[in-house]
């Protein structure tokens, strides 16, 4: 099998945060899809393992925050490769709390976010997929491009965390 041909699939990347004042926590994702725009609902795609994951099935919530593809690389490094089992991700970071579920939803270099409550989620074996109904959105910078992988992967030359869904290696 030629594992390059998934490098062929288009991915934004996101950071998917979940919780409330007092859990939270976040991860950058290379799996955000629209599902439907009536009622308007979001996938997302968790590693089993990561620390967001069993957060978002406690508190039934998460959000996606669309990164730039201007981003700071010290905003891909403390939501992609670190973990919130031991590291406080929110410590230095701008964030919000959603106004429906009071899921946190990261600001830091992003064009829009979507606060959403989990409505489904699916087993895929080492991931969840989360279905969420969206109930507030916000774009923040209408001109910017949102980051794609193939961007951060070729022109940033950026690594792929291994419990990335895209993570073919």
């Amino acid at each position: 099998m030629d594992l390059q041909a998934y490098n062929k699939l288009s991915y934004g990347v996101y950071i998917i945060a979940s919780g409330d004042k007092d859990k939270k926590n976040a991860f950058v994702c290379t799996a955000a899809i629209q599902v439907t725009a009536d009622p308007p609902k979001i996938a997302v795609v968790c590693n089993k393992n990561n620390h967001t994951t069993g957060i978002i099935k406690e508190k039934k919530n998460f959000s996606v925050s669309v990164l730039s593809q201007n981003y700071q690389p010290l905003t891909l490094g403390t939501f992609g490769f670190r973990t919130g089992k031991d590291f406080d991700k929110f410590g230095k970071a701008t964030f919000i709390y959603g106004t429906e579920t009071g899921v946190p939803i990261v600001l830091d270099d992003i064009i829009a976010w979507f606060e959403c409550e989990l409505e489904q989620s699916v087993d895929v074996g080492t991931h969840i997929i989360f279905v969420g109904k969206v109930l507030q959105s916000q774009t923040i910078a209408e001109n910017e491009t949102p980051l794609t992988y193939k961007y951060y992967h070729e022109i940033k030359k950026g690594i792929v965390h291994k419990n990335a869904p895209s993570n073919n290696q």
